[in-house]
């Protein structure tokens, strides 16, 4: 039985005109080899998997090549099908994520003086040059000066910005872009048709997006969804990458715009249950911000957006009702979640939503991105002489609508008759167990008992519309009676009022 070959591997590039997307730096290259003018030293560089290694192959090969053909190896004589074999001892890789200590580079500074053992040039390429120690670079910096005729340098590099300009500057630097979304899904469909795998072209695409313009990620992620035995669509893919789509983005900005709290758990309950990572969505619904932000803010968006019609046209819908200067504070605020996201794993999901919550108002922050967004808001009402819009009235064209919800009004209640509730700590803990969004609100409340039901009081307006819902009550009213000081506790029997005597230091929603 033969060993498996993964695609991106079986599928790389033998030449220059097979490499994808890349064309003003193989052009430049295969010119150089026809005409017997390459240098001595190159330094590619770029994003991971834009074709940075397997150029430096190939040009390796053709710098030996016996016969190119124009500028391209032959891949027939002598020398490509000595290194094809992997036999040659003139070609070396190292890694300098590995090999960065000045030792590497001092044994290279040894070697390049002896003539090649079978090729005509001597060719070192060293990915990741970035990593390499500062007594490492010293050491490579003289034999990149005054190298012998037979020796080639090719670095490599993700991070340029951390290569001293005394090394960049000897060297013929080459930029790889990211590949577009089009090129690689035409590469994805021509590979997936020799491998007898099937994929939509939307699938294709979809793929070539989420790989964010590197090839051999695009590969890797078609190899794993043809590992399912299925037909590879749109579904199958979102599924493979752990991402939720388009979809779901335009559903949580609908909902931040209607005001729809609900919904807005709804959705991140939903992406808990399939066991998604909230932090991939945040991303994702960072993306759907910045795409509305382009629509919004120039005048050929889709010279700067990798969408099909249909979604141009539903996010062209759902940005009209936004100010420009709402979407930079909404994407500021979404990516501050993000971040902090990606620094603890525990609070992911009241993360996301406090933050999905918090920008259904610009009340609720002070920031100066909200502000602005404040005043955008009311310059807007004021040029257009509108000023008795309702949140529940807002529509949006190319989404369906979803239920508003309805707010449970803070009930009057009398207090003369109350006595705090002395377990009221214990019935914060049996709710967090269930709900800790929910059990934050309960610290920054207080529990009272007239012996026969129960009144909650918060500091702020913002709290009745969590702790009003009605699991959140079945929640509160079973931790009451199990360790509470009074049994019989239903969820009607409890009433939720805001007091604004009630101040707490750290409560984090004293603005609302």
């Amino acid at each position: 039985m033969s060993e498996h070959t993964t695609l991106y591997r079986k599928w790389r590039p033998i030449d220059f005109a097979s490499v994808v997307g890349q064309d003003h730096i193989t052009s430049v290259l295969k010119y150089q080899i026809a005409n017997g003018r390459s240098s001595h030293a190159y330094l590619f560089c770029g994003s991971r998997g834009t074709g940075k290694t397997t150029c430096a192959k190939i040009l390796a090969k053709a710098v030996n090549c016996l016969s190119p053909i124009d500028g391209n190896p032959c891949g027939k004589c002598e020398a490509c099908t000595l290194i094809e074999s992997g036999a040659d001892t003139d070609i070396i890789e190292m890694d300098a994520a590995s090999n960065n200590g000045v030792d590497y580079i001092r044994d290279i500074r040894e070697e390049v003086v002896y003539t090649p053992a079978a090729l005509k040039k001597r060719v070192y390429i060293i990915d990741e040059v970035h990593m390499l120690s500062p007594g490492a670079f010293n050491a490579l910096l003289k034999t990149l000066e005054e190298p012998p005729q037979h020796v080639v340098f090719i670095l490599a590099t993700t991070e340029l910005q951390k290569l001293p300009a005394t090394i960049t500057s000897r060297c013929q630097r080459f930029d790889f872009k990211r590949i577009s979304t089009d090129d690689i899904a035409s590469r994805l469909e021509f590979i997936a048709s020799k491998e007898n795998i099937s994929v939509t072209h939307e699938a294709a695409k979809l793929i070539g997006r989420i790989s964010q313009g590197g090839m051999r990620d695009a590969i890797s992620l078609l190899e794993l969804c043809s590992g399912k035995g299925k037909s590879i669509n749109i579904a199958l893919v979102n599924e493979t990458a752990g991402v939720m789509g388009r979809g779901v983005s335009a559903e949580a900005v609908t909902a931040i715009l209607k005001k729809d709290i609900q919904k807005i758990f709804e959705i991140i309950g939903d992406i808990t249950s399939a066991s998604a990572d909230i932090t991939i969505f945040f991303g994702e619904l960072i993306e759907f911000y910045r795409d509305m932000l382009v629509i919004k803010s120039t005048k050929d968006a889709k010279a700067y957006l990798d969408l099909t019609d249909e979604e141009y046209k539903a996010t062209s819908a759902l940005c009209e009702h936004f100010t420009k200067e709402k979407l930079l504070y909404h994407i500021k605020s979404l990516a501050d979640a993000y971040n902090a996201m990606q620094r603890s794993i525990t609070v992911k999901r009241v993360t996301a939503e406090m933050s999905l919550v918090s920008l259904t108002d610009d009340r609720i922050s002070v920031t100066p991105e909200a502000l602005l967004s404040r005043i955008a808001s009311l310059e807007e009402k004021l040029a257009s002489g509108s000023f008795s819009v309702s949140p529940t009235e807002v529509t949006i064209s190319g989404v369906k609508p979803t239920e508003n919800v309805k707010e449970e009004a803070p009930k009057k209640v009398l207090t003369t008759s109350l006595s705090p509730l002395s377990s009221w700590a214990e019935v914060i803990e049996t709710v967090e167990r269930s709900d800790n969004f929910a059990a934050q609100i309960l610290k920054q409340s207080k529990g009272y008992t007239d012996g026969t039901k129960i009144v909650i009081k918060t500091s702020n307006s913002f709290s009745p519309n969590i702790l009003g819902r009605p699991d959140v009550k079945a929640l509160i009213a079973t931790g009451i009676n199990l360790v509470g000081d009074i049994s019989g506790i239903t969820p009607d029997s409890i009433e939720i009022t805001v007091d604004q005597n009630l101040k707490y230091e750290d409560d984090p929603f004293a603005s609302f």
